[in-house]
């Protein structure tokens, strides 16, 4: 983490283009992360800029209404430094990340995301902490050792990011609140994050909620209650539905046009009492079926080419492995 901050710290001396990317379709704590980290390089004496290829969340969009900043979504990689935030893999940028790894470009990567292989040897400096729950608390460390201040709104967008990584602190850590109580000094207001963070339920995730359930497949596997279900959309929301409901591990996908998502859900005590690691188990989907895909022991997505059926029946064999006492 010092090598990162005394790296960026450098480069914003001398007036130089950074730009902080995270993933697609970006969450509260990838976007606020590099919206953050970008305005203390500008600080710094940088020329930085936050981006998001490919878009942002319908939440990500309202939090970032309501301190009135912006993020690029279609960012150019005219940087003489590029900082992947809460990004393990250049597959995680769409079209650009494959741009940026043609160019072999200046990278610094910075994730609380299950390691993706290789990547360690393709950017000039790597830090991931799994154990840390979200990429903001990560940039609070990083801002900390860069010796800035945050303004009120910054602290306003990590802590959102931690209250929305964590389940609204369900997996949360000791660390976790110390960090939180660092951005309440900062000028945090707790309780306006907990009302900014709460997307109302529309009527199209209603039914799609229905129709998850409709369609649900139970297995269990090694004694444990696993559902397999189909949507559109709102994958990982029907997945997270389905633990609610009693599944130890629920995994929802979409197909459309020969290319497929799935996002996995599973209980914390499964994943401590067994070999699960949804995160790890993603990126075995994203091999086999040319996509990309990562995230953490309970939570987890792939993206890649090929039949759903088949991407379930792979899924299936795996839990077999990995969820044996």
């Amino acid at each position: 983490m010092k090598e990162i901050a005394d790296l960026l710290t450098r480069y914003a001396s001398e007036g130089k283009r950074i730009l902080v990317l995270s993933h697609f379709q970006a969450d509260p704590d990838g976007v606020g992360s590099s919206v953050v980290l970008s305005e203390v390089l500008r600080k710094l004496g940088a020329k930085a800029e936050a981006g998001a290829p490919e878009g942002i969340s319908k939440l990500t969009q309202l939090l970032l209404e309501g301190v009135k900043k912006e993020v690029n979504t279609s960012p150019s990689l005219n940087a003489d430094l590029v900082v992947m935030v809460d990004t393990s893999s250049f597959g995680h940028l769409g079209k650009l990340g494959e741009e940026l790894e043609r160019r072999k470009s200046e990278v610094v990567l910075l994730d609380h995301h299950k390691e993706v292989e290789g990547m360690r040897n393709k950017v000039r400096l790597f830090y991931v902490d799994e154990n840390t729950t979200s990429s903001a608390e990560l940039v609070l460390r990083l801002t900390r050792e860069m010796g800035v201040e945050l303004t009120p709104d910054q602290a306003f967008l990590l802590l959102a990011g931690i209250v929305t990584d964590t389940g609204g602190l369900k997996f949360a850590r000791n660390s976790t609140f110390e960090a939180i109580y660092e951005l309440i000094k900062a000028g945090a207001d707790y309780p306006r994050v907990v009302e900014a963070t709460k997307l109302p339920e529309d009527r199209p995730k209603r039914i799609a909620m229905i129709k998850a359930a409709q369609r649900a497949e139970l297995r269990i596997v090694h004694d444990h209650i696993v559902v397999f279900s189909d949507l559109s959309s709102f994958e990982g929301d029907a997945a997270a539905m389905f633990v609610k409901m009693g599944a130890d591990v629920a995994l929802v996908g979409s197909e459309e046009k020969g290319t497929f998502r799935i996002s996995g859900r599973a209980r914390p005590e499964v994943c401590e009492n067994t070999r699960l690691h949804l995160g790890a188990l993603m990126q075995e989907v994203a091999k086999r079926f040319g996509g990309t895909g990562g995230g953490h022991p309970g939570a987890a997505s792939a993206t890649g080419r090929g039949d759903l059926g088949r991407v379930k029946k792979f899924v299936a064999l795996e839990l077999k492995k990995t969820l044996e006492p």
